[in-house]
Order: structure tokens, then sequence, then C-alpha cells
């Protein structure tokens, strides 16, 4: 009978536990008929629910995990391709609330996660200094997209100049969010994860002053680590730093010698043979060197990361590459990989005549325009 007591009582007691979960409830005001989603970083959707009349509601559910997801808010009868925004889920209630008409905006988030306090913090901070610059890049880039063929050269370059602008008054909002959300929250574990979803890697110089001031718990996160790792070979491939060294031998088994190379301007390309974008640039890049304008004041080098030497050198060959080529083929772990940062295939430098760095990891389609603006400029 004492046994049949406990069971009975242990039975009782399990149905007390509060058991942990998820629920939901938002107003959107201006929203007939729309949809509220929740997914994994990985696009997989775990909540999702209609909204009917500005309302939306989704009762307990369970959490496989708490972290970081993303989250949209969708007005089907009025869609303005806004982005989704990032959050932090955990067991709790989250209180959603949207601004009417304003969709792209942060939305106002209530609940007791930390975490997710500190997320709204820092976004709405973000939209409050520069969501109207943001909006003006996300415009630039689809009317490259969409119009870039058929305009002249003169209109496709006064385009990419407005992209330029606004892409730096972007970056200098985001870190100005960035400074003001430290100040509120010095001691925060996620500064270096919002960090991460910056461009810091465009003002390495700033951005590592910035992270040397988180807290001990952010550095040692997995993407504080990271950063820290970026940022301190990144400091040393600023605009005008002399160039890191170059690693490797012709395909002759020669040493690339620099002094060899006397023109105003060097475009240095990182590379793979069977990366297929880099492939196709090699076309792009023959192209520029015909110009005549171009001819004696431009020098390419190609450092190529691949491991299999047969591989390189046919891909030389089919692509009529007459410049300079090096590789250790080492690659990914190739000293050259690690001394430039080079974060992803194809990679282009710009250097000066004296091997000091005038422009980092300049998009392909940039690569003529912004060796016309230096030559331009230095003439």
């Amino acid at each position: 009978m004492k046994y049949i007591s406990v069971i009975f009582c242990a039975f009782l007691l399990t149905g007390c536990i509060k058991r942990p979960g998820i629920e939901f409830t938002g107003i959107t005001p201006g929203i007939k008929n729309g949809v509220f989603v929740v997914k994994t970083i990985g696009d997989s959707t775990v909540f999702g629910e209609n909204i009917k009349d500005g309302k939306f509601t989704i009762a307990k559910k369970p959490l496989k995990e708490p972290g970081y997801y993303m989250m949209n808010i969708v007005d089907e009868d009025n869609r303005d391709d806004h982005l989704p925004f990032e959050v932090y889920l955990e067991s709790g209630i989250y209180s959603i609330e949207t601004e009417n008409g304003k969709l792209f905006k942060y939305p106002k988030i209530t609940t007791s996660s930390k975490t997710q306090q500190q997320l709204s913090a820092f976004y709405t901070l973000d939209d409050k200094l520069g969501l109207e610059t943001q909006q003006e890049v996300q415009k630039l880039n689809d009317e490259i997209k969409t119009k870039g063929d058929a305009l002249s050269k003169l209109a496709y370059n006064q385009l990419l100049n407005k992209l330029s602008a606004a892409e730096a008054s972007m970056a200098t909002n985001n870190e100005t969010a960035f400074k003001e959300f430290l100040k509120e929250f010095p001691n925060s574990d996620i500064s270096a994860h919002l960090m991460s979803k910056l461009n810091y890697e465009d003002d390495p110089l700033s951005y590592y002053a910035i992270f040397k001031t988180l807290s001990a718990a952010a550095k040692n996160s997995d993407d504080g680590k990271e950063i820290g790792d970026k940022l301190s070979h990144l400091v040393k491939t600023v605009e005008g730093a002399p160039a890191p060294a170059i690693v490797g031998k012709m395909p002759d088994g020669k040493t690339f010698d620099p002094k060899s190379i006397t023109q105003k301007i060097i475009l240095v390309e990182f590379w793979r043979a069977s990366n297929d974008v880099s492939r196709r640039n090699h076309q792009t890049i023959n192209d520029i060197l015909t110009q005549s304008k171009y001819g004696k004041n431009l020098a390419v080098v190609s450092i190529s990361l691949d491991t299999k030497s047969s591989w390189w050198t046919s891909a030389i060959m089919e692509d009529n590459m007459k410049w300079p080529q090096i590789s250790d083929l080492k690659g990914d772990d190739s000293p050259n990989a690690v001394n430039w940062s080079i974060n992803q295939i194809p990679t282009y430098y710009l250097l000066d005549g004296s091997w000091k760095i005038v422009r980092r990891d300049i998009e392909s389609d940039r690569m003529s325009f912004e060796v016309n603006d230096y030559l331009e400029k230095h003439h």
C-alpha cells in the first residue's frame, strides 16, 4: 500500500509540473489577410498562423530548442518584400505588435527573454538611425539588377556611385547603432553575435577597436572567436597597408617577383579552377586588359587556391590567362588565404604600383569601374 501511495503521488506531481513551451499573440493593425511565420536559420518553418483582421494567436506549443530564428509578418494584400527579422526564442509568451503600414520596421516584441529584449533594443536602434538608408540600398541594388544591362556606361557608373554612397552611409548608421547598444548593454553576452550581422569586414580598424571593448563572454563565444580571428588579419589589409606576401610558385616552378610588375595599378585575383564564377570572370579580366587605356597601366596577378596542379594549369590554358599565376597548391590551408583574409572565391584586391592596398574585396562587376576610378584620380 505504501508503494502504491508513492506512485500515485508521483503521478500527481507529474501532472502539476508546467511543461515548457512557447506561445504567440500578435496585433498587426491594417492587415485583414496575412501570415505570421517563424523559420529556422536553415529556412524550415517551425511556427505559422494566418492573420485575420489584425490579430493572430498561437497557443502554447513545444519549442525544440532555444536559439535564433527568423520571423516574418506578411500582408497578403499589400506585399512590400521586406526582409525577415531575427528573433531569439525560448519558452515563454511572445507578444508582437507591428506598426500600421510599416511592416519593414522591426516589430515591438514583449517577452521575458533577456536575449530577445537585447535583440529588440539593437534592431530598434538600427531602424531609428538608418531605416531609410537601408531601403535606399535595397532599391538601388534592385535597379542595378533589373535595369543595369540597358543603361549607358555613364548612367551605370552613376548608379554604382549612388550605391557606394548609400552603402557607406548605411555602414556608418549600423556602427553608430551598435555603439549605442553597447552603451546600454556593456556586458551583453550577444554583442559578438550582433557584430557578426554587420559589415565589420568593411571597416576592420574601427570594429577591431569596438571588439576589444566587448564582454569576455561575448569575445569567447563562437561568434566572438571567429570575429576576433578575422579582424586580427583584416586590420593588416586595410587601404594603404602594404600587401601581404604571396606564397607559392608559378607554373614553371619559378618564384614570382613583385618587382617585375611596373604598372600603376594591380588587380590581384584569388580563384580556384573548380569555381565557375572564377572561370567566367577570367573572360571579363581579358576584356579589361584588351582596352587600350588600361594596357600600359593595369597588371593582373592571379593566386590559385587549388590543390591539384593539373587542374590549375589546365584552367590557366583554357581561360587564356596570360598574366602571372601563383599557387602553393595547399587550397584553403594556404597562408595566402589566411594572410589576405580570403573568405570566398573569387576575391579581388586592387593595389597601387608600390604594392599598397587600394581596395579590398571588390565586386567582380565593379572591377572595370574601380580601375578606371583609380586611374582618373591618379593620372
